[in-house]
């Protein structure tokens, strides 16, 4: 109802400016799921280490693009521009700027800067990963993973589950296991359905792929994520499921079951007898990645874009139906046409040196996320760090003349080698709520803690009055 609608938007506009609403008000208003409402949720997911940077390569400045013609900016716009260029004029900046500010409840580009020209998005990329899943799926969504037990065999069936932990699959294994000696038998072989998804590793990945511990390989299932040490930048399974289906093997010895022979590939037959367990919601699996920066989280949300769109669930195939989607929103947004077709994604990551994002576009999908219009989109807002406070952010902004945006601005980070980015929801002192999106380019990557220094200090510019 509209009535619904604008207290939605007044209580996201409070809770993206001041730390203690987005706990309070946005709670009581059902703007965002917890303790105050009538729908509970569990705290949100560990924070991991903060992100570091995936590439020391360095990558290309793009050259600027042709300019757009604007509305004419306003006193304050005017001025929040000049501070914000004010910071191209810093030695590991150069010049290499860009930029977008655009306004949440209007859509109005408020303030710019070589905003149109497709850059390399880094890992605020998985921003548009996350719309793009959000406005297919409703967030309660969870993925289930089965056990089904028939003639002696048991076959596991991955749902798209790669956080299952090892006592989920101790609790399936169990329940199986039982089963089986309901039917009468207590050995058994082992069958493994991956058929939910095709997965695997990604080519555009390039030099940020598995090896390098950066991200898992997709599968239809997988334990801890595939993350080998329970850390996020350690070493990486690259067969998950096949990791995760000689674990469940172990586990049915365990719990009483003879087990013959390796787990071999197979289909899970039709109506018989199973058991299962769910995956947190999908809305927590997107909290999760955007908070820490999952890599392998982000390229599971971006397989689940193509299983819903129909699409083949390939890396290529994933990348491809996050890029239509995100498309399909920008025209919704009625974004210029120049946009739609500069953007190119080739993974729901960011993680390979030829995804390109026009800042203009990143910003106009952040506004939405803040205008309260879509229910499903305003979720991003609660789910990126908070400047100072949470997740990647939580270190950042702590240089002077950037602690003012310390609670306040929210973002998701990128940084990927000559590139440092930013984009996220905030709030500037006169009220008004804007997306921005931020883009340092073309330094060497020796240069990364000053380059982040000047994302960061370009990004205080939103919350400083005139």
């Amino acid at each position: 109802m509209p009535t619904e609608r604008l207290w939605r938007a007044a209580a996201i506009t409070l809770c993206a400016a001041v730390p203690a609403s987005f706990y309070v008000i946005g709670d009581l208003t059902d703007a965002f799921p917890g303790v105050l409402t009538v729908v509970s949720e569990e705290t949100g997911p560990a924070t991991g280490p903060r992100a570091q940077a995936e590439d020391y390569d360095r990558v290309t400045p793009e050259a600027p693009g042709p300019p757009v013609a604007a509305s004419v900016p306003t006193e304050q716009a005017r001025d929040l521009q000049a501070r914000m260029d004010a910071h191209a004029s810093l030695p590991v900046v150069a010049g290499n700027l860009s930029y977008a500010v655009v306004d949440a409840d209007s859509g109005e580009q408020l303030a710019s800067r070589d905003a149109h020209t497709a850059h390399v998005p880094a890992s605020t990329l998985k921003l548009l990963t996350a719309a793009a899943v959000l406005r297919l799926y409703d967030g309660d969504v969870v993925l289930t993973t089965r056990a089904v037990v028939q003639d002696g065999t048991v076959t596991l069936q991955g749902g798209g589950d790669m956080m299952l932990s090892e006592d989920d699959l101790r609790e399936l294994a169990s329940a199986a296991a039982d089963l089986a000696r309901e039917q009468g038998t207590t050995t058994v072989t082992v069958a493994v359905d991956t058929g939910f998804l095709t997965g695997g590793a990604n080519p555009a990945w390039g030099n940020n792929g598995p090896a390098g511990g950066w991200v898992t390989p997709t599968a239809a299932l997988a334990v801890d994520r595939g993350w080998l040490d329970g850390n996020q930048y350690g070493p990486k399974s690259t067969d998950p499921a096949g990791d995760a289906a000689r674990l469940f093997v172990t586990l049915l010895t365990e719990s009483g079951l003879e087990v013959t022979g390796e787990p071999t590939p197979g289909a899970t037959p039709d109506g018989a007898p199973s058991v299962a367990v769910d995956s947190e919601p999908i809305v927590d699996i997107v909290r999760h990645t955007l908070l820490i920066s999952d890599n392998t989280t982000a390229e599971l949300l971006a397989h689940l874009v193509a299983r819903q769109r129909g699409e083949q669930t390939t890396p290529e195939g994933a990348a491809a139906a996050v890029e239509a989607e995100i498309r399909e929103l920008g025209a919704e947004l009625g974004l210029p046409q120049a946009d739609l077709d500069a953007l190119h994604i080739l993974d729901g990551s960011g993680l390979s040196p030829e995804n390109r994002v026009p800042p203009a576009l990143l910003a106009a999908v952040m506004g939405e996320v803040g205008s309260g219009n879509v229910q499903g989109l305003e979720q991003i807002l609660f789910d990126v760090p908070v400047a100072g406070l949470s997740g990647t952010l939580a270190d950042r902004f702590d240089a002077d003349g950037t602690r003012d945006a310390r609670g306040i601005v929210r973002g998701k980070t990128g940084y990927l080698g000559g590139a440092a980015t930013l984009a996220g929801v905030a709030v500037l002192p006169g009220g008004r709520t804007v997306g921005y999106s931020i883009v340092v380019h073309g330094f060497e990557g020796v240069n990364a803690v000053q380059a982040r220094a000047a994302v960061d200090a370009v990004a205080a510019e939103l919350v400083q009055e005139d």
